[in-house]
């Protein structure tokens, strides 16, 4: 009974510092400064083997009621019939290919990046899609080296709808470390970057060898390089994608996500992970006692648990139109603790694949 009221006492203060931080980063004044404009990015989508995600996107460009400088497709050594899409093309439109001896998204979005002849790039996965307006709401985003842009996920099982929940968990801690010292993360489903400034710092050569994670070395580099990045929380310029749809799916994503964590080597990413798995295991431990010697007090336990993540969380799923997937948070919080001791081991024990090829080199 001591070891859960010192638990759940410590847990109320992470949770008091993460909704002070998203809810200081939320009511922060804008960055001054010139904001960016059209003729000044182009649009840069890395693909590979993504034929019903690329006619999908496309659609979603045809709807667009204003569009970039540029858009630029880099094919990453498809074998599918992705060609067939882009037979009438407008003039606004390229596509370029990876030679022989490069691979990988990483490789792919450099080489877009060195095509733009803009001043700023935005980088999207070819399986999102956005709203008509998306382009007309990112002309109202001051300028910076790097601007984290908002990624949400669509779920229609329980699957992808736990899948949501631990998405936007990891974006709650993301906004709140932003507030109290910098981001930790980014998504390259969404990112719009200063074209000089990426060139500067990427340094592909130093991680080439792990093909996922042109995001975080991306945003690695730009901390240490001491570059001006904005994390871009409101409504606005939002790409959405599907979440994974399966069990297997998820747990892959997952694992590759925390891959990236153990490479990246930021400390500050690591202390929020290593927080995030205390709480976890302990509670796991905690619940797994209780739920063997006393049920009733397990179910109380349990309910003093799951009514402290509502108290906080309400707020801010409401603030991101998510209000349904709370229905699903005693269900997250029960098996959060098991999933995350399965992507551990996923990770270490495990081979590592992405779009077909071993994720580490």
């Amino acid at each position: 009974m001591l070891g859960f009221s010192v638990l759940i006492a410590l847990y109320a203060v992470f949770y008091v510092f993460l909704f002070t931080g998203w809810k200081g980063i939320s009511k922060a004044k804008k960055t001054t400064g010139e904001n960016v404009t059209l003729d000044e990015i182009t649009l840069v989508i890395p693909f590979r083997n993504e034929y019903e995600n690329l006619k999908s996107l496309l659609k979603t460009l045809d709807t667009l009621s204003t569009t970039p400088k540029e858009i630029i497709f880099i094919n990453d050594h498809s074998d599918d019939d992705w060609k067939r899409l882009f037979e009438e093309r407008p003039s606004h439109m390229s596509i370029y290919y990876l030679d022989e001896k490069e691979r990988g998204k990483k490789a792919a979005v450099l080489l877009g990046i060195q095509k733009a002849q803009s001043d700023y790039v935005l980088c999207w996965d070819a399986d999102v899609d956005v709203e008509p307006e998306y382009f007309q709401q990112i002309q109202k985003i001051p300028e910076a080296d790097l601007m984290i842009l908002p990624v949400q996920f669509r779920s229609k099982n329980t699957i992808q709808a736990i899948g949501e929940i631990d998405f936007y968990l990891a974006n709650f801690v993301n906004q709140a470390s932003t507030y109290w010292l910098r981001p930790i993360m980014c998504n390259g489903a969404n990112l719009l970057v200063k074209r000089a400034a990426y060139l500067e710092v990427i340094a592909l050569n130093e991680h080439v060898h792990v093909m996922s994670g042109d995001d975080m070395f991306l945003l690695r580099n730009m901390t240490r390089a001491q570059k001006n990045i904005q994390l871009v929380s409101s409504e606005h310029c939002i790409v959405r994608t599907n979440s994974p749809n399966t069990l297997k799916a998820y747990l892959r994503q997952r694992s590759r996500w925390m891959g990236k964590s153990f490479y990246i080597q930021d400390g500050l990413l690591l202390f929020w992970a290593g927080i995030q798995f205390t709480m976890s295991v302990s509670f796991l431990v905690l619940f797994a006692y209780w739920a063997f010697h006393d049920l009733k007090l397990f179910l109380l336990f349990f309910a003093v648990k799951s009514l402290l993540d509502l108290s906080f969380l309400i707020p801010y799923f409401s603030a991101i139109q998510k209000k349904k997937l709370l229905s699903f948070m005693p269900i997250y919080g029960l098996i959060f603790p098991f999933y995350n001791l399965l992507i551990l081991l996923s990770f270490f024990y495990h081979r590592q694949e992405w779009k077909g090829r071993k994720l580490y080199q």
